[in-house]
């Protein structure tokens, strides 16, 4: 059997302890500054040493590869930090340290980690969970709430091993929480009334309803109504004795399509997606009202919605699996309940005056 090769990063000559990798490479180092990345390290060299052949350092067999020394001693020493362009090295390194206790190691990489939310949002929040790193955690969260669905069964990430179930039964009460908030938003078809300034539907005190000022899929009375009827109150009979306001059909589909969406992705962003905006412009383009408004509006809604959407997915909590959970004050309302609240407070303005 061939002997252990030398690591061309770590061979020098005045080293005083050999690391030697689980592939049989050796790695010579310094007692003193791996003591001082690591208290685990400082322990164990403060305990007698068995002595090295002839004037040879100390061989320690270790469980790493050469692959995650070489990844993770430069960060001990003066010299080029590794770029970690992979998750997996990234995560390896980080075991090692979290093993290890080397707190600013572990620090860095998991700033690092950062960089992989986009491509890698579940790896990175299994390991931020592994880890117990709030703030990644919660970051990780959020833009998970745009993968559906969650994870491939028959490809788990490799973090799912070490993983406890509570950490995927907590993000999945999440985005279930999420969609119950954005859908609510999209499904609150009474704030079409009054509930995005300067569109709003007026009532004489006769009771007559004027939609001059309403968005056009509830002022126009030309193409096929939809499902949904929308009640406005007669102020002169004590609210009694009202109308109903019938959004066009096209503008009632695009809302059921965003909302089906929303319980996959709940995302603000859904509601100004090209694929749902696209076919009501479309559909609505064939109705003479509904055509030379419709386009404009109906950006003009999604966007209003889409903030609205922002603001309650904000107060949604996600409860971590691990450690305090801090309860933020602005999120300690049920989002059903505020909408209920706006809407007796937008009925108040609608009404005042009267």
């Amino acid at each position: 059997m061939a002997g252990p090769v030398v690591s061309q990063l770590f061979d020098r000559a005045d080293a005083d302890i050999v690391f030697r990798s689980s592939d049989n490479v050796d790695f010579r180092l310094h007692k003193l500054i791996l003591g001082m990345a690591s208290p685990v390290f400082s322990d164990m060299f403060s305990l007698p040493q068995p002595q090295g052949e002839g004037e040879q350092p100390q061989v320690v067999d270790v469980p790493e590869t050469a692959s995650v020394l070489e990844n993770l001693l430069p960060f001990c020493y003066p010299m080029a930090r590794p770029e970690l362009l992979h998750i997996d090295d990234l995560q390896s390194v980080l075991h090692s340290t979290e093993k290890y206790e080397m707190t600013f190691i572990s620090n860095q990489l998991l700033q690092n980690l950062r960089h992989f939310l986009p491509t890698e949002p579940l790896r990175v929040y299994s390991i931020a969970c592994l880890v117990e790193d709030a703030d990644l955690a919660r970051a990780a969260a959020k833009v998970l709430l745009g993968s559906s669905p969650l994870y491939d069964p028959h490809n788990s990430p490799p973090e799912f091993d070490r993983l406890r179930a509570s950490a995927l039964a907590k993000i999945d009460a999440y985005r279930i929480d999420c969609a119950t908030a954005a859908r609510s938003v999209v499904l609150d078809y009474d704030q079409l009334r009054s509930g995005f300034p300067p569109r709003f539907v007026s009532v004489s005190r006769k009771g007559n309803v004027d939609t001059s000022n309403a968005w056009i899929w509830l002022a126009c009375s030309s193409c096929t109504g939809g499902s949904v009827e929308i009640y406005v109150a007669n102020a002169a009979t004590g609210y009694r004795h009202g109308q109903t306001l019938t959004p066009r059909a096209w503008w009632s589909e695009y809302s059921d399509a965003v909302a089906k969406e929303l319980t996959l992705r709940p995302l603000a962003s859904v509601v100004t997606e090209t694929r749902f905006t696209r076919p009501a412009f479309d559909k609505a383009a064939k109705c003479a009202t509904c055509g030379p408004r419709a386009a404009v509006e109906l950006m003009q809604y999604a966007e209003a919605v889409a903030k609205k959407i922002e603001d309650a997915l904000s107060k949604v909590v996600f409860v971590l699996p691990f450690g305090q959970n801090e309860v933020p004050e602005e999120a300690s309302k049920p989002v059903v309940a505020e909408l209920a609240d706006r809407a007796v407070e937008e009925a108040n303005q609608f009404f005042a005056g009267w």
